[in-house]
């Protein structure tokens, strides 16, 4: 709770909820391992299942089973909460996206104060994390002293809000390193010894992308795109919350990655290009002479909606995600094919965080040629187009191939919402209430 003596930045932090020591809602929406399934909608649970084998930890459906032995499995039922069985092991009603329980072991007898939950523990309804909180500042004490004893303000800090920092680490050194392979290509394209080629850029951007996910891909979801954390949003049930502090953190990275680029690369942007006109492009995309806006902007859509049915793909735990580990790699790979095959026309600019950041830093530095902000190619292809595609691709995806509930393409929604749609359709063609 906030009153008035508590610090306006930390009232800001309370209500996005984002550090998981005061959040019960942390499920982590990652790209480096299935996406959870996060019931939307207002569902309704479904009644639990009873299997042959839980029927018969609960002496149902065995003939042969002595009465003395019945009345004590009653009574031990009747001590249990809905759901669990005698052993400890408990669905609590919660299903996945195609009607499984989600299963779960919960100890039968514990001691009462360990059954009260503390700010330091993981609530497994809520979080596909389990065991201990390891962020929490009020843990339990390791070694015989309580961990707070030994933190300072900093880490304190970080240790209630690692999200958003784990966000900003992974986005910013993504765009770093994509950025500085196309500084070193395109600024050693006119000299005697060449530092790689087009080629050489889009693995590196791939690489860069597959370490920003390895980073903080288990605190994050290390989204790194604007584009994703939306698409999660509205499609697989991300709070909204979290998904404007992604969106803000992703374009502080951006900035700061595209600030450390051009402080590294400054003498030689200054020697290639004293001038301050020929080098601009090479901080963000812009699409070449010949290319109309139309093909262009479509260029943009096209990549966009690829890029958002792979990742939902690679998260989607009933089609064929990759083996542990292995998200990264692949989705890294996609980066590259993506610059491979649609980055000659406008350089691929499917991020509009990685766009936006070295595009305002290179107006900074002294950039001021058209192609910087009076074109509106940001607007109309890193954003707008970037934002269209990957929505389009997430309708394909979900229309086509995904069963899970999460996603408003499958699930049909109640509520007064439709009731009053289905009255006013009603009223405008004279139909009676009764059909």
């Amino acid at each position: 709770m906030s009153d008035d003596t508590t610090p306006g930045w930390k009232k800001v932090l309370t209500y996005f909820n984002l550090g998981l020591a005061e959040s019960q809602d942390n499920i982590v929406f990652s790209l480096g391992q299935p996406l959870p399934h996060v019931p939307r909608w207002n569902r309704e649970t479904a009644p639990a299942p009873q299997s042959p084998e839980g029927s018969a930890e609960r002496g149902e459906g065995n003939s042969n089973q002595s009465d003395a032995e019945k009345e004590e499995n009653a009574t031990q039922n009747e001590h249990s909460s809905p759901g669990r069985t005698v052993s400890g092991v408990t669905h609590d009603g919660r299903y996945n996206g195609v009607g499984e329980p989600v299963i779960s072991y919960q100890p039968q007898h514990d001691h009462p104060e360990r059954r009260e939950r503390t700010d330091d523990t993981i609530n497994t309804t809520k979080s596909n994390r389990s065991g201990p909180n390891p962020f929490a500042i009020d843990s339990e004490p390791i070694g015989g002293r309580h961990p707070d004893e030994e933190r300072n303000w900093w880490a304190k800090i970080r240790a209630r809000h690692p999200e958003p920092l784990a966000e900003f680490l992974a986005t910013g050194i993504a765009v770093l390193m994509g950025l500085g392979s196309t500084l070193s290509v395109n600024l050693s394209a006119d000299q005697d010894i060449k530092y790689g080629s087009y080629e050489t850029t889009c693995w590196a951007w791939g690489f860069a992308w597959m370490l920003g996910i390895y980073l903080a891909g288990g605190v994050s979801g290390a989204h790194m795109n604007p584009a994703i954390s939306i698409c999660f949003s509205i499609f697989r049930g991300f709070p909204w919350k979290r998904c404007v502090v992604y969106i803000s953190v992703q374009f502080v990275a951006g900035i700061v990655a595209g600030a450390l680029a051009y402080g590294i690369y400054r003498d030689t942007i200054l020697h290639v290009d004293p001038t301050m006109t020929t080098m601009a492009q090479t901080f963000f995309s812009t699409p070449q002479e010949w290319v109309s806006r139309g093909s262009a902007f479509f260029d943009q859509t096209v990549g966009s909606a690829i890029m958002m049915i792979a990742v939902l793909a690679l998260g989607d735990d009933q089609n064929n995600p990759p083996g542990a580990g292995m998200h990264a790699f692949v989705l890294g790979l996609l980066v590259t094919a993506l610059k491979f095959t649609l980055g000659y026309n406008i350089g691929s600019a499917l991020n509009p965080a990685s766009d936006f950041g070295p595009r305002l830093i290179a107006w900074a530095v002294g950039y001021r040629g058209p192609e910087v902000w009076k074109s509106g190619w940001f607007a109309l292809g890193p954003c707008f187009g970037t934002l269209v595609g990957s929505v389009a691709g997430c309708v394909l995806y979900d229309a086509l191939v995904f069963t899970g509930p999460e996603s408003p393409i499958n699930y049909k929604r109640k509520g007064p919402t439709k009731d009053r749609i289905r009255k006013k359709f009603r009223k405008v063609f004279c139909l009676n209430s009764s059909d």
